[in-house]
């Protein structure tokens, strides 16, 4: 009987070895967040370690009162195995995004892998696998103190390369609109020595990579993003990298996951205005958040408006054949500005660039030139043609940027189409978040709703606008929304909007 046990405990150990990939993957897609990997658990599979518990519970207590069989240890180790294989072969992570073999994933999965060893040793082996394992990850993570000081002297190393070369920190905050304000922000910079990181790189250690590795000796504007998830950040990127010009786009409920609170999102975007001081700061005065920001700040400031009288503002705005135009205003003097980037909200995001451009010495002249030759950021409401008008904006979104590019697909003719999973992180109010998106989504002639996750929200917004149910598909992936894209015609617009991380179904 105790080989039995041992055989168990070898089994569980070979399994979960196998699954440790799996874990570490999810981990890394959380970013090493604890809460974020923990929450992943707390939700999908929170019953069976429940049972799981209990069983093991019920095994110590007959244990410390000399009643425990060996055949219920090994039925509950059985028990136990089965749960354990199951939340293994369960977790759910696609291989749109692998898992990269970077050093610190190494070093996580030897220890883990010790860690497995250590417990299968044990007469309870088994049970103690299966309770460890989700939290291993988090545990070697925490103990891994060479990371920790390899991170702070990577971090220190860009700091010390940015006094070297003492270029001006163009620093960008918001819930939206930061990488599409960067891209054209440095379009418009062009000829100044400016450089900008790439993608969406907005936490320390992705703008150390940067720095350390890629920015160039004779840089004099370096524009950064400073992104969040949790009160303090916006700070201590500010404290790590510096800012000598600041930029907010707007507040939304993005991340309420982490942040809880769009008052948490609004304080953390702010810390980047408060640590500017008397230093310039551009403020999106549509935005109630990003207003506010703006009547409290001290020292320079511009404001900058698509709906009212601003230091920069935008009017007559329409989107025809693809192609935005509108009327740039400043200090009362009209210019006509086109542009392909699509959208009321790229204009926002052309008035924050230029007002910050002008400022550093770009000629008016020059901009509306480069107004209209800006690129767009890929996924990111970026118009793709084909047969079929694509309206590509899977990247991210939060429900007022999904507000926008549902505006633009109405201005489109013909037959339309919205193909969306909905919107994540959204906390407790993500059910009333992808409702409003349902109904939203109704203007529209077809909708594809993408996965499990939102599915009952969007169905039930689009129900109360009285959408026809026969128009509206669901799919298990997007390989199988694709099947229902054929129901369009040449000329007709789809909208992807919104993309679900690998973590989610």
């Amino acid at each position: 009987m105790l080989t039995a046990v041992f055989i168990i405990n070898i089994i569980s150990f070979l399994i979960n070895l196998f699954y440790v990939k799996s874990f570490l993957h999810l981990f890394q897609l959380k970013d090493y967040n604890n809460k974020r990997y923990l929450n992943y658990f707390r939700i999908k599979h929170w019953f069976i370690y429940l049972l799981g518990i209990v069983l093991f519970v019920c095994e110590v207590v007959l244990h410390c009162t000399h009643y425990l069989d060996l055949w219920f240890v090994v039925v509950c180790k059985t028990i136990l195995l089965i749960f354990n294989f199951a939340i293994c072969n369960n977790l759910i992570i696609s291989n749109k995004t692998p898992i990269k073999y970077t050093g610190k994933i190494k070093r996580i999965f030897a220890l883990c892998g010790l860690s497995l060893a250590l417990c299968a040793c044990f007469k309870f082996g088994a049970e103690l696998i299966f309770l460890v394992m989700p939290i291993l990850p988090i545990f070697t993570n925490t103990i891994n103190i060479y990371d920790k000081l390899l991170n702070r002297r990577f971090i220190k190393k860009a700091q010390n390369r940015l006094k070297e070369i003492n270029p001006k920190i163009i620093a960008i905050t918001g819930s939206n609109g930061k990488t599409s304000i960067k891209n054209i922000l440095l379009q418009m910079l062009e000829g100044k020595f400016c450089y900008a990181t790439p993608k969406s790189y907005n936490t320390p250690l992705g703008i150390s990579l940067f720095i350390n590795n890629q920015l160039s000796n004779d840089c004099k504007y370096l524009i950064l993003e400073y992104g969040a998830r949790k009160r303090g950040d916006v700070k201590k990127l500010c404290k790590t990298f510096g800012a000598d010009y600041g930029i907010c786009s707007l507040v939304a409920p993005q991340h309420l996951e982490s942040f809880k609170t769009i008052n948490n999102i609004y304080l953390t975007k702010k810390e980047l205005s408060n640590f500017l001081g008397s230093k310039l700061c551009i403020f999106n005065l549509d935005n109630t958040y990003t207003k506010k920001m703006h009547l409290l700040k001290t020292g320079k400031k511009l404001g900058v408006s698509i709906k009212s009288y601003a230091d920069f503002y935008a009017t007559n705005i329409k989107v025809t054949n693809f192609t935005t135009s509108f009327n740039l205003v400043i200090n009362n003097t009209t210019y006509t500005a086109t542009t392909k980037l699509l959208g009321r909200h790229n204009v926002t995001n052309i008035l924050l660039a230029t007002a910050l451009a002008l400022h550093i010495g770009v000629n008016i002249k020059d901009l509306l030139n480069i107004i209209s030759n800006l690129q767009p950021t890929p996924h990111r409401l970026e118009y793709i043609k084909g047969n079929l008008n694509i309206l590509d904006d899977s990247y991210n979104c939060s429900i007022a940027s999904a507000e926008e590019s549902l505006w633009v697909l109405a201005q489109t003719e013909n037959k339309k189409m919205v193909c969306t999973p909905g919107i994540i992180e959204g906390g407790k109010h993500e059910y009333e978040i992808n409702f409003k998106l349902g109904e939203l989504c109704a203007e529209s002639d077809y909708v594809v709703i993408v996965g499990e996750h939102n599915k009952k929200a969007i169905s039930n917004g689009l129900k109360n606008k009285n959408f026809n149910s026969k128009n509206l598909f669901l799919a298990p992936t997007l390989e199988d929304a694709k099947k229902h894209f054929g129901i369009l015609k040449e000329n007709d617009t789809l909208l992807l909007l919104n993309d679900l991380p690998d973590d989610y179904n």
